[in-house]
């Protein structure tokens, strides 16, 4: 389970800014038709909103939204994703076996870090197995669980490598599964996943070399880092290595604003090209102003229920509890509409992703008439408590859901907000009955939000909710690929829905003004989308 930072607590913004803007130069770009004339200084500058600076910038150890913006300039890997989140070539081409088991990459054997130090399938071979091994500190090895050959044994110590990675020569990486994963590609868009410099890595140290991107050849991007002025700013120029089309793009000048407000000000000052991630009471005014533009994110935020406990064993209650809540009217009237409500699981964007089949929308008369047949004595029902961590669900959205509970069902619900560090431990030890979740994607399949968090032999399952049919239908869609695959999961969406394995709320939504001389530029469903940066550049104006 990953940590969102949800509205209004928005200093930190929302985490869901996933940008996946690396090289590949058959990769699909956003084209302009028409070029404009071009500005005299192709230097693009916006904020870096919701930090005072980056404290790593290390891929393996799963980095914050702040710091992938960068991480994603600077390193690329075998694919990428394009505007609609299709696994695209980057250094890569792939060939699958007909088992699903082994993958064959081809590597661009004129791909480079930033130096010219040639990059090699040893290159990912020793990124990979630096992303598994304890001393990284990575979030990945628990987030992503991926059924590499051998991976078993390099985490437990019994192999000093991962048996399933073969570098057959210099530019030609195999890695072989013990068992089919059609989400694999979709795992390599992480950027865990991309190239790093082994001897950056070995000179500086495992816990420093991050900070010395400026001095050193750290990744095969777009762009490399010319500046860290911390606490200030960071400045990009392009990478004389890299494989892809260029960036027009004489520069990109990062500055760090903590303060979202203090962001949108400037922005709107004259100060910036473009802003993201405005705090929720700037967000009507934005909305007003052209080259606005919002898309929802890759995130889904939900409560969730143990339904080994009373009274969350009885089916009837916990869909009683959801019919009896109007997300429309949450997130308009204490969101201000900076979220998407919603009654689904996988979110706008999301392969597999079905708006037409909606999970428990509200229902007054039916929440009552589901909560009485099992407690036609509603004095009889024991009290219950929401648990959520206070950085995540604001004590305002909490009080609302209390209100709806009491007015449309005449139950008491108590109110638990807790520490965020505080909230994670309970979350481990699956000592909370009913509570809170918000997750955000690691890449872009329904198997990373329904299988991570809902297959009943998950650890990472909050409620221990458990299905058998969710299950057969997830197993099933894992030996299926396409479209078969992806009815397979909305299967298991519809499961857990009625089931109400999880309650979802809503989905957050990346807004961002764009200057009218800014091009190339766009939101998706992952944020901020750049392409490959081959398309951006600025006009005159």
């Amino acid at each position: 389970m990953k940590d969102v930072w949800r509205f209004p607590a928005f200093y930190c913004v929302c985490f869901v800014l996933c940008i996946f803007f690396s090289s590949c130069t058959t990769g699909v770009a956003q084209k302009n038709t028409v070029m404009l004339s071009p500005a005299t200084k192709q230097i693009l500058t916006f904020p870096n909103v919701g930090i005072a600076d980056l404290q790593t910038l290390d891929p393996a150890v799963g980095l914050d939204q702040n710091a992938t913006l960068v991480a994603n300039m600077i390193y690329s890997g075998l694919v990428r994703t394009d505007k609609d989140l299709k696994v695209i070539p980057d250094q890569a081409t792939w060939q699958i076996a007909d088992d699903g088991k082994v993958y064959t990459f081809f590597l661009n054997a004129e791909v480079a870090f930033s130096d010219g130090t040639p990059v090699t399938a040893q290159t990912y071979i020793y990124t990979w197995n630096r992303v598994f091994n304890s001393t990284s500190n990575s979030s990945v090895v628990s987030d992503l669980n991926l059924p590499i050959a051998g991976l078993n044994d390099f985490l437990t110590g019994k192999q000093t490598t991962i048996s399933g990675l073969q570098a057959l020569n210099a530019h030609t990486l195999q890695v072989t599964l013990t068992q089919p994963a059609p989400y694999f590609l979709s795992v390599l868009t992480n950027p865990a996943f991309f190239a790093v410099n082994q001897q950056v890595v070995e000179h500086y140290q495992q816990e420093d070399w991050s900070q010395h991107v400026a001095d050193s050849a750290v990744g095969t991007g777009p762009f490399m880092v010319q500046s860290w002025q911390h606490n200030v700013k960071m400045l990009f120029i392009p990478n004389p290595h890299y494989i892809g089309k260029r960036t027009n793009l004489a520069m990109v000048d990062m500055r760090f604003v903590d303060d979202p407000i203090v962001a949108f000000k400037a922005s709107n000052a004259g100060q910036y090209d473009l802003v993201w991630g405005m705090d929720p009471q700037d967000q009507p005014a934005a909305k007003g102003l052209a080259g606005f533009a919002a898309s929802p994110q890759l995130q889904t935020d939900a409560l969730f229920f143990d339904p080994t406990q009373q009274p969350f064993d009885a089916l009837e209650v916990r869909q009683a509890l959801t019919y009896a809540i109007d997300r429309s009217a949450l997130a308009h009237t204490i969101l201000h509409d900076v979220v998407v409500p919603t009654t689904t699981i996988l979110p706008p964007g999301m392969p597999g992703y079905q708006e037409q089949k909606a999970g428990l929308s509200a229902d007054v008369g039916r929440a009552r008439d589901l909560l009485k047949s099992v407690y036609p004595d509603l004095s009889a029902f024991p009290p219950i408590t929401l648990s959520f961590p206070n950085s995540q669900l604001s004590v305002a959205e909490g009080t609302a859901l209390q209100q709806m509970w009491q007015q449309n069902l005449g139950i008491q619900v108590s109110l638990q907000p807790v520490e965020e560090n505080a909230y994670e431990q309970e979350l481990d030890a699956h000592s909370i009955a009913f509570g809170f979740v918000g997750w955000a994607a690691d890449f872009p399949d329904p198997y990373d939000v329904l299988a991570v968090n809902l297959l009943s032999t998950s650890n990472q399952n909050p409620g221990q909710w458990k299905n058998d049919d969710f299950d057969q239908a997830i197993n099933q869609a894992e030996a299926t690929s396409g479209q078969e695959r992806l009815a397979l999961y909305q299967k298991a969406e519809q499961i857990a829905l009625t089931d109400v394995a999880w309650f979802p709320l809503d989905h957050q939504k990346q807004v961002a003004v764009l200057s009218s001389w800014v091009h190339g530029v766009t939101v998706n469903a992952n944020g901020l989308y750049f392409g490959d940066w081959s398309s951006v550049y600025l006009s005159k104006h």
